[in-house]
């Protein structure tokens, strides 16, 4: 993962990172320590306390009732915006236990950046 932050430099590129309390483990302090893994020019990393953004790509991503949309990797098209309603991605895949959507491949996920970037 780091290394496709890394070889993809254009501006038009930008890496959201969101933080939140999924498991036992999760908190602010945990958020700061594993964001250093992902360092990149045009990465930003956020803690959110709630799980409610999960909650809300869950639904957008028609995952099982009950399941939480975390561990997921989110592709937007240029110009998408996050207002009031999180939009639908336009590519994603995700290390989860479910059925929809494709398991992380950080090849395929790049090939996926690769394309929109053209």
């Amino acid at each position: 993962m780091q290394m496709m932050l890394m070889d993809h430099r254009d501006p038009n590129l930008r890496s959201y990172f969101l933080w939140g309390p999924y498991i036992r483990s999760d908190n602010e302090s945990a958020a700061r320590e594993n964001s250093e893994r992902f360092v990149a020019p045009n990465a930003v990393h956020y803690w959110t306390p709630t799980p409610r953004l999960g909650e809300d790509l869950a639904n957008i991503l028609r995952l099982p009732a009950g399941k939480l949309a975390w561990d997921v990797f989110l592709l937007y098209s240029k110009g998408a915006l996050w207002d009031d309603k999180v939009p639908a991605p336009h590519y994603w895949q995700h290390q989860l236990e479910v059925l929809q959507g494709e398991p992380f491949d950080v090849t395929i996920f790049d090939a996926h950046i690769a394309q929109a970037l053209r």
